[in-house]
């Protein structure tokens, strides 16, 4: 199963099966993938991500001590792909800061992309910890419990996002996917028409549609009929 957790910039990247998560801040994919809440890589060119780190470099040499300046770097660093340089600058940036919130989401999202679901849940707990309310935390967190197969610890995650904020997308869309990985898909269409209603435009409604289009006309099918031998004479 894909994972994918969202990064707390808050924009949502795209899963695309049932079966994949919505990472908060950032991921989501209908018949097999999460959607992540928090970190989401930005667009750009190669050359583009690569001229911002380079001058991200150059402003954290001359001010080691900005913890800001370390989290707007980790943040490049995933945008471009860096996944371990991203943890690592989310990680002095918390050492100069332990209580950032946004750098301790973005940590655990990074870590979930390195395939460390065990430090990812301690990181998203941590940020929790600092603000029990936060939307994009604890559905990351639910995501992290979700790629380690603790699928009531997820879905209570999930819901618990929900009910702090009703409109948490990702949480929406990624009790969608739990439900179409469990083979509930008329209970999944249910859920991500939610979602395409509280955040339209988005890349997860249009992602939700996608899914709604595909699983209506599966449920839809007529069902075959069964073949049977015809009795020996």
């Amino acid at each position: 199963m894909n994972r994918v957790f969202q990064h707390a910039r808050g924009v949502c990247c795209v899963l695309v099966a049932a079966g994949t998560l919505l990472a908060s801040a950032a991921l989501a994919q209908p018949g097999g993938g999460l959607l992540g809440s928090g970190v989401t890589k930005a667009p750009g060119t190669e050359a583009e991500h690569k001229a911002k780190i380079e001058k991200l470099e150059k402003q954290v040499k001359a001010d080691p001590g900005n913890y800001r300046l370390h989290y707007q770097l980790g943040n490049a660093y995933y945008d471009a792909g860096f996944a371990e340089k991203a943890k690592d600058a989310y990680g002095e940036a918390l050492r100069l800061n332990p209580k950032h919130l946004e750098a301790l989401v973005n940590l655990g999202i990074a870590l979930g992309d390195l395939n460390e679901p065990t430090q990812a849940i301690a990181t998203f707990e941590k940020a929790l910890a600092i603000n029990p309310e936060d939307c994009n935390a604890r559905s990351n967190l639910g995501n992290a419990y979700y790629a380690m197969s603790r699928y009531s610890e997820s879905m209570y995650e999930y819901r618990r996002a929900i009910a702090i904020d009703p409109k948490c997308h990702s949480a929406l869309y990624n009790i969608g996917v739990a439900f179409a990985d469990a083979g509930l898909f008329r209970e999944a269409v249910s859920w991500w028409r939610k979602v395409v209603q509280v955040a339209p435009g988005t890349d997860a409604a249009r992602n939700a549609d996608d899914n709604i289009k595909i699983l209506e006309r599966f449920i839809q099918a007529p069902i075959p009929p069964v073949k049977r031998e015809s009795p020996k004479k």
